[in-house]
């Protein structure tokens, strides 16, 4: 392409790097997916970490991304939980999901997470004001390369929430998603503070 339009070299390297960069990203979600696949939750190492560190520091990186939009990303809730997990996976589980309301929200728009503790349980509601998702594709939109079909109009690959679902269940917890009774979609992730012997729990 630059040999054909040299005189294009700034537009067409700004063009070159930002293909890289989602290439980039795409090659990332699928070995964090292959990785996720090739392990059943008690074969990864883990750390003690506080999730809620990890929480607001998504929040505040989220809240750069979404400031070209006006979209605010607002956090509530418990200061700190510490839990036995996979640090990376857990923080891509919740930034994912994050980013994901971030990207759907409408202009101007906000997105609120809230924590609440329930014994050695730690819940996250992402809650956005965007164009939600239809009822009988709540479900669906977790799994590999697939999206809701009202949102196609967005960029993305459909792994993002796969990923999240896969690393918060490696962890024993749940991801789950419903509409919110205002429009938007409403994700909730659930993390124990560690892998219970029997493995995943319920919401």
């Amino acid at each position: 392409m630059l040999r054909k339009s040299p005189a294009r070299l700034e537009d067409m390297l700004a063009r070159m790097e930002g293909e890289i960069g989602r290439l980039d990203e795409l090659v990332e979600e699928i070995l964090t997916l292959a990785r996720l696949s090739a392990s059943d939750g008690r074969g990864l190492s883990r750390q003690k970490l506080d999730v809620i560190d990890l929480v607001t520091e998504i929040v505040e990186d989220a809240c750069f991304e979404g400031a070209a939009r006006r979209v605010r990303v607002i956090y509530q809730g418990a200061d700190s939980f510490i839990a036995d997990v996979n640090g990376e996976l857990i923080y891509r589980a919740i930034e994912n999901v994050i980013r994901n309301a971030v990207k759907f929200s409408s202009l101007g728009g906000s997105v609120v997470v809230s924590s609440s503790i329930d014994g050695d349980r730690l819940k996250l509601d992402i809650c956005d004001n965007g164009p939600g998702v239809r009822e009988d594709e709540l479900d669906s939109i977790f799994r590999v390369f697939t999206r809701a079909s009202d949102n196609l109009s967005v960029a993305g690959h459909g792994l993002g929430l796969a990923i999240a679902r896969q690393a918060v269940e490696r962890h024993g917890g749940v991801v789950t998603a419903e509409s919110n009774a205002n429009g938007g979609l409403r994700v909730t992730i659930a993390v124990p503070s560690a892998l219970a012997s029997s493995g995943r729990w319920e919401l």
